[in-house]
């Protein structure tokens, strides 16, 4: 009974404690007088912190502002802005040309204009998308995006967001400290069995 009795309390001590440091990543969320030491939750004490070192990962290596318009210029996009504009044209010129123009002139006209618009959206659409880059570029932070989101999350929405994203990990954890106290209480058994004082 003795030697079944450690690897159960093994895995007993070995769940606990990782439930227990599972815990302390969120609580508690305000500091808490120990005698001489201050206790606090990993995301409560460092949340600024941690917000800074995601922006700044996200930024540098999974998404800057260069990246981003680059996805968007695209010939499928650019493509799809030149017919907006012919369109559009299109649309004004017959809302603007007086109806007594002859039918052959205005198809003239017509023709003219998006010939002229398409030869010259390629230059335009690309000047555009470059002083977009630049004025964002300037002007915007993915870093500091990222950063006031994380910052503006309250305790509890960040703490269920993160239990929501890795629920199952640490669920995980939580029975592996089981699984393991379990097997170093065996071992404690063997060792009570083999080697009796």
């Amino acid at each position: 009974m003795q030697l079944l009795i450690i690897p159960l309390i093994g895995a007993f001590i070995g769940y606990i404690t990782n439930v227990f440091a599972i815990r302390m990543l969120f609580w508690p969320k305000q500091p808490v007088k120990l005698f001489c030491f201050e206790l606090q939750g990993l995301l409560p004490k460092r949340q600024r912190e941690i917000a800074e070192s995601i922006g700044t990962l996200i930024e540098a290596r999974l998404l800057s502002v260069d990246e981003l318009f680059d996805s968007v210029d695209t010939p499928e996009l650019r493509h799809r802005i030149l017919n907006e504009v012919v369109q559009t044209l299109k649309k004004r010129l017959r809302q603007t040309m007086p109806r007594v123009l002859p039918d052959r002139l205005y198809r003239l006209i017509e023709e003219s204009l998006e010939k002229i618009v398409r030869q010259e959206a390629d230059h335009i659409i690309h000047k555009a998308i470059k002083s977009g880059r630049e004025t964002v570029s300037a002007k915007i932070s993915v870093k500091q995006l990222v950063e006031d989101k994380i910052n503006a999350f309250d305790l509890d929405e960040l703490e269920m967001l993160i239990r929501g994203v890795a629920h199952t990990e640490l669920r995980f954890i939580e029975v592996l400290g089981g699984v393991l106290g379990f097997l170093i209480g065996l071992i404690q058994a063997a060792i009570v069995l083999f080697f009796p004082s």
